[in-house]
């Protein structure tokens, strides 16, 4: 599924509502509960997706958030990976993938080689050193 981005026009009114203001807020960028980072967007701006394109979000500007760098960097990751698992989910329920496991079954029969290697005798054990006639004594 390709990444889709946002409109200009959706861009801007993110980016004027913000008030050329990072608008993370919350522990999705790493901060408590309610807490903005509100630093200033000069710097450099991203534009977000709140709930990512990939997960079923929509490229309107209520889902839009006008970031600093480092807070996307924060939030992609987490996004990142909770991508991923709806991806394994939604294979493993299609049956791209099958199913982990080992297969229950008998196994093969052992073959007459195997079994002729299994009954053969062992060698005597070997000596690290050679006796000398003071340690026999």
């Amino acid at each position: 599924m390709p990444r889709t981005e946002f409109a200009r026009k959706t861009k801007q009114q993110a980016l004027t509502r913000s008030g050329h203001r990072c608008e993370a807020t919350g522990t999705r960028y790493g901060f408590e509960e309610g807490q903005r980072c509100n630093c200033s967007l000069s710097l450099g701006v991203q534009f977000d997706h709140d709930v990512p394109d990939q997960l079923g979000g929509d490229n309107g500007l209520e889902n839009c958030r006008a970031i600093c760098v480092q807070c996307h960097k924060h939030k992609t990751r987490n996004d990142i990976q909770q991508i991923r698992k709806s991806d394994r989910q939604r294979d493993k329920a299609s049956g791209v993938i099958r199913p982990t496991g080992k297969i229950k079954s008998q196994g093969f029969a052992k073959t007459e080689k195997a079994a002729k290697r299994s009954a053969k005798p062992s060698l005597p054990p070997r000596l690290l050193y050679k006796p000398t006639e003071e340690t026999q004594r």
